[in-house]
């Protein structure tokens, strides 16, 4: 399970001038608003706040779908920003659920890669392999179709990866959870999308052992087919 969110530093919707009164006092709790308000580029480090929120509640909705999206109590705390090349940084971080989820999961463990158009975060479980993530950022055109780019950008990842055709490679949904089907059968692997005026996301973990045929009638997993592995990898593509 993880969660990822893409937030474009250059939408209008993202300015300060475009706030609704007492925006952040609603949406961020004290500390976070200290956080933002010290930071060097308090821009970005708002967007960064907001994105591990959103990271954090998709990642919490595929374990829990009744989970409810607060932001004032996704609370994210982060280190010190660490450069990278070009105009690139990367902070770390983490954030604790108010309760745990699933077989116990309560804090989370957040990465942010920050530049002067766009910040990236993503949220998995605290201990999970970081090695096993897949993510990848791009820009789209004006007038694009973000929402088939953000899925014809994450079927291109998984074919890239797991080296098969990308015409074999499906973006199903469970509810209002994204997943992978390939070859019709949907996957066990995890995924999230995210797009945002400019850019699109998405980051995944490619370390399932079986994929999971499905009735397409009952919507039923009915038997596991353990010949179609995947394997694990890392890759960023633009940004």
């Amino acid at each position: 399970m993880l969660g990822n969110d893409v937030v474009d530093l250059r939408d209008a919707d993202t300015r300060p001038e475009t706030f609704r009164p007492r925006f952040d006092q609603r949406v961020f709790d004290a500390a976070e608003r200290r956080a933002i308000e010290r930071d060097s580029q308090p821009h970005a480090r708002r967007w960064v706040h907001w994105a591990a929120k959103e990271a954090a509640y998709k990642l919490a909705k595929q374990v829990d779908g009744t989970f409810i999206f607060s932001p004032s109590k996704l609370v994210a705390e982060f280190e010190s920003a660490r450069p990278q090349a070009g105009d690139r940084v990367e902070r770390r971080g983490v954030l604790t659920l108010a309760e745990c989820i699933g077989m116990g999961i309560r804090e989370l463990e957040l990465r942010s890669f920050e530049t002067l158009d766009y910040v990236h975060v993503m949220a998995l479980p605290a201990g999970a392999d970081w090695e096993a993530v897949v993510w990848a950022v791009e820009p789209v055109e004006p007038e694009t179709d973000t929402r088939a780019a953000v899925r014809s950008l994450a079927r291109n990842c998984v074919a890239r990866d797991l080296g098969i055709a990308v015409e074999r490679v499906a973006i199903g949904r469970r509810g209002r959870i994204p997943t992978v089907e390939i070859d019709g059968s949907r996957s066990a692997m995890a995924i999230s999308i995210s797009h945002h005026g400019s850019w699109i996301a998405c980051a995944m973990t490619l370390l399932c052992d079986d994929v999971i045929p499905v009735d397409e009638a009952s919507g039923s997993t009915v038997k596991k087919r353990p010949d179609d592995r995947s394997r694990r990898a890392t890759m960023e593509v633009g940004g």
